[in-house]
């Protein structure tokens, strides 16, 4: 079985998967930027402009079915399968942390307190399955979903709309400059994940054109930004050293001051979009396997993947500060590689660069 990844069926999952990715990271990992966690959103959206655009000259530049394939043909396979196995372990560990924060948040609505091996199992199982069904499916599940996200914002921000404080907003810089700079390069790297995405995406048959990364990851850095500066007028800043992944679900599904209405739309946009998240990240990172080990069967790579995120989780490499710690270098990680990897062809210039050898 070969994994592929329509471009027709990226944008969606893109935007719903990294999204979740996005803000969870922001909003829960990242709790000491307070009221002024937006302005991390907006400089990390900054930061990732280049890499998406740099994409996006590259899918123009190549005439192959997709950018790992023209990779491979300029830069030599080694070095492409190299590549490709550092963001197969990058994508398995944000698989794993993803799917703790999904476990985490089972755990907080129901009340409850299961083991992790009974809440991540399950959960990655599932995962795992949808992700064999390959990314056409994936994808076009995603934009079934997108086209619901809007209208249940838009419910949630009617009902909240009397709760909202500008003034909670201010000061401004919040915990200051260094502060967000450093949330910044954080969010960045996550952000940065639209790039991976569309690295692995293939040109659908008859398709004349390839679909832009830059638009989708300049958008969706702007919205969630929007949402987080409404977070921020939801409740005041809440400076305490017991900052918890749980204590941010507290605050984000259940603060006191949103009416109860609020929380179905809610849980069900953060549910749905970190098992959206969940599912790629198994994808992508088992994609990035296959193409490093081209002979191994896609179910199988699946579950390698699937099996390093379990084991990842379980093992408490997921939990807030591993995490926090990971995101200062996982820009680094995606871009530098991505950097090295698509300039030297735009460097020589035309289709001729990356054109498939003969």
């Amino acid at each position: 079985m070969k994994l592929t990844l329509p471009l027709s069926s990226v944008r969606a999952l893109a935007i719903v998967a990294v999204s979740s990715r996005f803000l969870m990271g922001i909003f829960l990992d990242m709790p000491w930027l307070y009221n002024a966690a937006w302005l991390s959103a907006l400089g990390a959206t900054l930061l990732c402009a280049p890499l998406g655009l740099l994409i996006d000259r590259f899918a123009r530049a190549n005439d192959a079915r997709s950018a790992l394939e023209a990779l491979e043909a300029h830069s030599g396979r080694l070095l492409t399968r190299c590549v490709s196995m550092l963001f197969c372990l990058i994508c398995a560990y944000e698989t794993a942390v993803t799917a703790r924060v999904l476990s985490n948040t089972v755990r907080h609505v129901a009340l409850s307190e299961s083991s992790a091996l009974s809440l991540l199992l399950p959960l990655l199982l599932a995962a795992m399955l949808a992700a064999c069904l390959n990314g056409q499916a994936v994808g076009s599940a995603a934009r079934v979903w997108l086209k619901f996200v809007p209208v249940l914002l838009l419910i949630v921000v009617l009902i909240q709309a009397k709760s909202y404080r500008l003034q909670w907003l201010f000061p401004l810089l919040g915990p200051g400059l260094e502060t967000l700079a450093d949330g910044a390069v954080g969010g960045a790297g996550w952000l940065s994940l639209f790039a991976l995405l569309w690295l692995c995406a293939q040109r659908d048959e008859g398709a004349p054109s390839r679909s832009g990364a830059l638009l989708p990851m300049l958008a969706t850095g702007a919205a969630c930004a929007l949402l987080l500066a409404l977070l921020a007028t939801m409740t005041p800043p809440s400076v305490r050293t017991d900052l918890t992944r749980t204590y941010q679900l507290d605050k984000l599904l259940s603060n006191g001051r949103a009416s109860l209405v609020s929380q179905l739309p809610l849980i069900l946009l953060w549910y749905n979009g970190l098992i959206f998240g969940t599912t790629t990240g198994v994808f992508l990172s088992a994609k990035f396997l296959q193409t490093a080990l081209p002979r191994l069967d896609g179910r199988l790579a699946v579950l390698l993947c699937g099996s390093m995120a379990f084991a990842a989780a379980m093992l408490a490499l997921a939990e807030q500060s591993a995490a926090v710690a990971a995101s200062r270098w996982l820009f680094v990680a995606v871009a530098t590689p991505t950097l090295v990897l698509l300039l030297p062809p735009l460097w020589k210039g035309g289709k001729t660069a990356c054109a498939p050898a003969k």
